[in-house]
């Protein structure tokens, strides 16, 4: 831009500018791919014209649109609209851009209008790119209606709805538009190969997703770099590691995409053993990378890996994503690690987590399941657009904390803020009055749920209301209550009834219940300790000493007692009777000076 502005200074000074009427649309022509852009100085060249044609006007478009300013691009149009020139397909190109960034369907739809009126309805360019625009402006529906009275469809109109369909999570639409393609012998190129391997991917189809990778092989598709990322990616997704793994390693030219993928795969097959292998051989790690790995480990379990990752990537010098600050978030509400999750707030910057409803819910959870249900509430109210999610999360940490008033009250401003709960909000709700033993109420919103939501029992409602029942005694009911639900009930609906029975003393009903559990989960040690328990209760020795064996004979054992302890931000692990801890010595030490201390004072305090 600069180098241009120097000649157009040279042709100014030296009067060429007034022997050559075409030197401003040609200047101008430049300044709209010139770099970087500068639509200000664009303007001040168009306005030189006299008579400004579609040419020009196209190249003021461009250079406004390239300086990501969608709004003066829509007024730039009226502008001429109102000048007497008349539009063309690329003039349009720019406009529906526009309409699609600012996400206005009806300025889409109006420019649409237009383009029938004009006659563009046979200009398969033109309607493709508004395909586009309404995908983009988020109104997939607007786009097929467009496809379906497209007089000829190409390449990209058929690539432009799969993607669309896949944006939108319709995987199964997307790959049935794919094969309507190759019936028509569109032949697919790689960008529409990767949509539908993306679909595939969605669905976690394996079968699928080789049925269509055969067809883009048969069709020439060529497996560079950004088609072999998909495969890979498609193959993990599908729980296919050792086809991903060919693939990848097969592969001459590996990004850091190659190699996150491949993390990922490893990560959600639960072998994070071999994702941090692969992790440290990436040659040059990205935000992606990091993030990956933090989650991987959330989602198997692995906290403190995940905590311990977090730390590496600050050390490192990477900033965190999203995903890795919302993943070492989750890490922190499982491990109740307070500390670490007040530091990762800390380093968050105001303005960001107002804005970022996720980041906000992460930490409202993070506080919530460590305690601080104050601060949980304190970052809640600050949330400016709540999400379902954000009040799904604010409602189950009142239940769990026994505040089942503040959660009904909660459920109540949820409604008046125009929201429609969902099965998770109703999970919240009936565990605050399980927590709260409202039978009548639990009852009242069982209801509500599926008669005024329309929302189908799962097993997790099934499981408080059976709580409930039991908390009443109302055992026999909570046995129907099971009998005669529609849907397949887990270990825990069932271990609710166990524990009730259990409770009360009902030692037959608790006795079929316990071989119900172990019918369902044959290794379930709590079903045989329950079970224990309730014979134990009753003073049925016997059967407490087969069930003993039983449980000796098939190897099951109690498990050792574990805790996590968060000190300065280092989690330290303690397992019953082992001693692994590097100051276990110091430790004992202190414990057996407190030991002696209580005894002293409980002496005292006898001879008292």
């Amino acid at each position: 831009m600069a180098h241009l502005k120097q000649t157009h200074a040279r042709i100014i000074v030296t009067g060429l500018s007034l022997q050559h009427d075409q030197t401003s649309p040609k200047i101008l022509h430049l300044c709209s791919l010139a770099t970087p852009p500068d639509p200000n100085y664009a303007h001040l060249l168009f306005h030189r014209i006299q008579s400004p044609d579609a040419l020009s006007w196209n190249c003021l478009l461009r250079a406004q649109a390239r300086s990501q300013d969608p709004i003066r691009i829509l007024s730039l149009y009226n502008e001429l609209l109102k000048s007497g020139a008349k539009p063309n397909g690329i003039t349009f190109s720019f406009v529906i851009k526009s309409c699609s960034n600012l996400k206005k369907v009806r300025f889409l739809m109006g420019i649409h209008a237009q383009l029938l009126a004009l006659g563009f309805q046979s200009d398969t360019l033109v309607l493709n790119s508004l395909i586009h625009g309404y995908i983009a402006g988020g109104s997939l529906n607007s786009a097929c209606v467009v496809f379906d009275e497209l007089s000829e469809r190409d390449l990209i109109s058929w690539t432009e709805l799969i993607k669309g369909y896949v944006r939108n999570g319709r995987a199964k639409e997307a790959v049935e538009l794919f094969l309507l393609m190759m019936e028509a012998n569109v032949r697919p190129d790689e960008i529409t190969a990767v949509a539908v391997f993306t679909a595939c991917a969605q669905l976690g189809d394996l079968n699928l997703g080789r049925k269509v990778e055969s067809l883009a092989f048969k069709c020439g598709i060529r497996y560079n770099t950004y088609v072999v990322n998909s495969l890979i990616d498609m193959y993990g997704k599908c729980g296919s590691i050792g086809d991903a793994w060919k693939l990848f390693d097969g592969m001459v030219n590996k990004d850091v995409v190659s190699w996150n993928s491949m993390v990922a795969g490893y990560s959600r097959c639960g072998n994070m053993e071999a994702a941090r292998r692969l992790f440290d051989r990436i040659p040059k790690k990205n935000e992606v990378s990091w993030s990956l790995l933090i989650n991987g480990y959330v989602q198997n379990g692995g906290f403190k890996e995940a905590l311990m990752v977090y730390r590496e990537m600050s050390d490192s010098g990477i900033a965190p994503n999203e995903a890795a600050i919302t993943g070492t978030i989750a890490a922190c509400s499982h491990l109740g690690s307070l500390d670490f999750g007040r530091e990762i707030h800390v380093s968050l910057d105001k303005s960001k987590l107002q804005s970022d409803v996720i980041l906000s819910t992460a930490l409202v959870d993070m506080y919530a399941k460590c305690g601080c249900l104050g601060m949980a509430c304190e970052l809640f109210d600050g949330i400016v657009k709540k999400n379902l999610v954000s009040w799904n999360v604010m409602i189950m940490g009142l239940a769990i904390h026994g505040k089942a008033s503040e959660c009904l009250e909660l459920f109540s401003e949820m409604l008046k803020d125009g929201l429609i709960p969902n099965s998770l909000t109703f999970v919240g709700v009936l565990s605050a009055c399980a927590h709260a033993g409202w039978l009548e109420k639990g009852k009242e919103y069982f209801d509500k749920m599926t008669r005024v939501y329309g929302i189908a029992v799962r097993a997790e409602h099934c499981s408080c209301m059976v709580h409930l029942m039991g908390q009443a005694g109302l055992l026999t009911e909570a046995f129907e209550f099971i009998r005669d639900s529609p849907i397949e009930h887990d270990v825990a609906t069932w271990g609710a009834l166990l524990s009730a029975c259990r409770f009360h003393g009902y030692v037959e009903l608790g006795k079929f219940v316990g071989e119900r559990i172990l019918e369902l989960d044959p290794s379930h040690r709590g079903a045989y300790v329950q079970l224990s328990s309730v014979y134990a209760a009753a003073g049925r020795w016997r059967e407490v000493l087969e069930i003993r064996k039983k449980m000796k004979d098939i190897g099951i054992k109690n498990r050792p007692g574990w805790s996590y302890f968060d000190l300065n931000g280092t989690i330290h692990e303690f397992l019953v009777g082992v001693n692994s801890h590097p100051r276990i010595k110091d430790i004992h030490s202190v414990l057996h000076t407190i030991d002696l201390q209580m005894r002293s004072q409980c002496y005292a305090q006898t001879a008292r």
